[in-house]
């Protein structure tokens, strides 16, 4: 891609127009050149990638949050990035999970002899997580989608799963992945979470899994980080874009696109694919039909979480180990990871960079939430990280731009079109399985299938 300037712009030369420079708009950009089309971004920030977004501070490289990704064998994002990216990006996979519970430390069981086993809880408790753990690992996605309406809680109440610690480690294994905790979570998104997951397994497979287990973790990190990841994409994109511009206005009349107003001027295009937040659409959105106006409205009040990072460079390798480290009490529930036991090239020679990541909610301050995390979590379980400290950056940014409460599934959101002919919506909020990069590709594979029907040759 190039980029080129507002006034520059022939938007009849692009196959589509993408508004706003997020994963899901680039992401679907990427899929969009690598079927021959050409495309025009246009950005409201001086930057592409939104949150998908790296940077340095000093001597040490940091994420816009920790971009740790699921599933990077079998999910969507490194599927995406598999087929459209040549060569593929490199993943370090990481090492498990560890709760940390009191002064007890256990990973996830993965089968029912490491449940017999696990040493967070007592042999009622073991039995209990062997019982409901076999039966979320053997439950079908169709059954799971029964449970979109209710929260987690009240599907592990309505399974006699009352075991205090159990609910404790399900309270923060869900908590950083919904970005609400399990009184909040949709049952059906916690369920897929735990299940790990988007395809179906015989009930031999299953079985199997259950009695042997995996042999290693599917999550990992990306060698060379995000901004590198961002920037690689942007190169495979054909077309053009432009930073600094925000979208004013999008017009429909009739039920059909028929302009955009961006840096003051007014542009025509039948394909327009939006990956603006829904919750500024009906401000942005001119239409002269009521079901258009109501579409956006519904959508725009959907509840969202903000998550807080502390990255931490240290002046020597503390940690220095590939494991998720989630520490359940005391609150708040946080994770930890060594982010350059990953990738050495985000820190110096010799030291080390951890991510420190939590929810913050609208009432608390970042000091606050800072200090917090650093005397309630870090001065308890890893005090020595705090006498290492050479840098500390703080970033608050959207955890997971829609928090996966009922009512807001991947089963209950819009996407990827809109009563409007002609416009698309992409994004975390809109459409696709999982959370994050995930769900982003998810979306984005969405808006571009949709796209190939409608374009042509």
């Amino acid at each position: 891609m190039q980029q080129t300037s507002i006034d520059e712009i022939d938007v009849s030369k692009y196959d589509a127009v993408v508004l706003g420079a997020g994963a899901g708009g680039l992401l679907t950009s990427l899929a969009l050149s690598a079927n021959g089309k050409r495309i025009l971004i246009l950005e409201k920030e001086s930057r592409l990638g939104g949150v998908w977004h790296g940077y340095r501070v000093g001597d040490f490289r940091v994420d816009q949050g920790l971009h740790v990704i699921t599933r990077v064998k079998h999910g969507a994002f490194t599927r995406f990035l598999r087929t459209y990216l040549d060569p593929p990006p490199e993943f370090v996979l990481h090492e498990g999970w560890f709760f940390r519970v009191h002064d007890k430390v256990g990973t996830i069981p993965s089968t029912i002899g490491e449940t017999l086993r696990w040493p967070l809880t007592d042999l009622r408790g073991r039995l209990g997580l062997a019982r409901i753990g076999a039966r979320i690992k053997t439950m079908k996605l169709e059954e799971m989608r029964k449970y979109k309406d209710i929260t987690f809680l009240e599907f592990m109440m309505s399974r006699g799963a009352d075991n205090q610690v159990i609910l404790d480690v399900m309270q923060s294994a869900i908590f950083m992945a919904a970005g609400v905790p399990i009184d909040e979570a949709s049952a059906y998104e916690a369920l897929r979470t735990l299940k790990d997951t988007d395809k179906e397994s015989s009930k031999l497979g299953s079985a199997k899994r259950l009695i042997f287990g995996s042999s290693e973790y599917d999550e990992g990190y990306v060698i060379g980080g995000m901004q590198n990841l961002v920037e690689r994409v942007v190169d495979a994109i054909s077309g053009d874009y432009v930073l600094n511009v925000p979208v004013e206005r999008i017009v429909a009349r009739d039920g059909k696109v028929s302009h955009f107003v961006a840096g003051g001027r007014e542009f025509q295009h039948p394909f327009i694919v939006s990956n603006i937040p829904l919750w500024f659409m009906p401000g942005i959105v001119d239409s002269d039909r009521t079901e258009d106006q109501e579409f956006f409205k519904k959508w725009s009040n959907m509840k969202y979480t903000k998550g807080l990072t502390i990255w931490l460079g240290l002046s020597e390798v503390v940690i220095g180990d590939r494991k998720s480290r989630v520490i359940v009490h005391p609150n708040p529930n946080t994770w930890i990871i060594s982010l350059s036991s990953f990738d050495p090239s985000c820190a110096p020679k010799g030291k080390e960079l951890v991510g420190v990541a939590t929810v913050i909610r609208e009432d608390e301050t970042r000091e606050a939430k800072v200090e917090e995390v650093r005397e309630k979590v870090l001065r308890i379980v890893h005090p020595e990280i705090l006498d290492h400290i050479e840098m500390q950056h703080v970033q608050v940014s959207y955890a997971t731009r829609a928090a996966l409460i009922p009512g807001q599934t991947a089963l209950d959101r819009p996407g990827p079109e809109t009563p409007i002919e002609g416009l698309y919506i992409v994004g975390t909020d809109t459409a696709g399985e999982g959370v994050g990069l995930q769900q982003a590709a998810n979306s984005a594979e969405g808006v571009a299938k949709t796209l190939f029907k409608r374009i042509g040759d």
